[in-house]
């Protein structure tokens, strides 16, 4: 009999360790051996999908690298206003909330650094998806050795799926403004599909979004992709009937919104149930207790002791 995989998912790569969305956050992510690295895709002004949370830079989490050309990050830019040249020009290493990130350092790993040498660029500017892959790649292979990581993590890297958020806002449209009116895939649909098909990681790649036609359509266009449905602020009547209509394989809950009778209602349907973002250890054994088929979290690497400490494979 298989046993069963838990999904360990590292949140923005790993966000209570490093500063979220970068190449030492996934480095931080892929050293504990997570199943999954979570992160969320943009768009830029050239059309390239790059991965960051927010639409627009802030002073808060980014600064601009000396001789940036591009506007001040205080003024809130919209990434998609950027070329990815002058999205270059910014280093994305601050913590914007220390008091609930305490842990969270920026130091740059060492493969984030090889990495981003050979590339000619700064180890914490935000990451293009092409990048995403091809630095899980680099883990996996000979610069991961070099850099020092030993064989169970790069083997794990060799086997790490990627969960992408498409950061679609339904009443803004001019935060990505590539056409979307929810009838069909747009640019950024079709975006995410070419370099997912370009990195080989098809059947390791999840899409998912708040706007549920954006997953719908993915799934249209690459049958080999897992979609999910993310959900915040509100409990469903009928959770499965959400996820049926997305054709979707997950249901994500914001897991403030979530219940033991959900889960068990969304598993007797054959629908997996990932919730976010879960970071106290009590909350943690209560959905392990329930039998979540993953978590997304901060701190992957505390969450995969208690996996060790009951036995559960990841």
């Amino acid at each position: 009999m298989s046993i069963r995989r838990f999904d360990l998912q590292g949140h923005r790569g790993a966000r209570g360790l490093k500063p979220e969305n970068t190449l030492p956050s996934f480095e931080a992510a892929l050293d504990v051996g997570v199943t999954t690295i979570e992160t969320d895709v943009l768009l830029t002004a050239d059309g390239v999908p790059v991965l960051r949370h927010d639409h627009a830079l802030s002073e808060l989490r980014c600064r601009p690298l000396p001789g940036t050309a591009g506007p001040d990050p205080a003024r809130r830019p919209i990434l998609r206003s950027l070329t990815l040249a002058q999205l270059r020009g910014y280093r994305a290493d601050l913590n914007p909330e220390p008091h609930r990130f305490a842990t969270q350092d920026a130091r740059v790993t060492p493969l984030a650094e090889a990495f981003a040498t050979e590339r000619g660029i700064d180890p914490y500017t935000p990451p293009t998806l092409d990048e995403l892959f091809a630095f899980a790649a680099a883990y996996a292979g000979e610069a991961g050795a070099v850099a020092g990581k030993i064989a169970w993590p790069r083997a794990r890297a060799r086997q790490v799926r990627f969960d992408l958020e498409l950061k679609r806002v339904s009443f803004r449209p001019h935060y990505l403004d590539d056409g979307y009116d929810g009838s069909a895939p747009s640019l950024l649909e079709q975006r995410v599909v070419d370099a997912v098909r370009r990195a080989g990681v098809v059947e390791r790649t999840s899409v998912r979004s708040f706007d549920h036609r954006s997953p719908m359509h993915l799934k249209r266009l690459e049958s080999g992709l897992r979609t999910a449905i993310l959900v915040a602020g509100t409990t469903p009547a009928d959770p499965v009937l959400l996820v049926h209509a997305a054709a979707a394989d997950c249901y994500c809950p914001d897991v403030e919104f979530l219940d033991r009778f959900q889960v068990r209602q969304l598993h007797d349907a054959g629908i997996a149930v990932v919730p976010w973002t879960v970071n106290e250890p009590e909350d943690w054994e209560r959905l392990l207790d329930w039998g979540v088929d993953g978590i997304t979290t901060d701190y992957p690497d505390r969450l995969a002791e208690v996996l060790r400490g009951r036995g559960l494979n990841f």
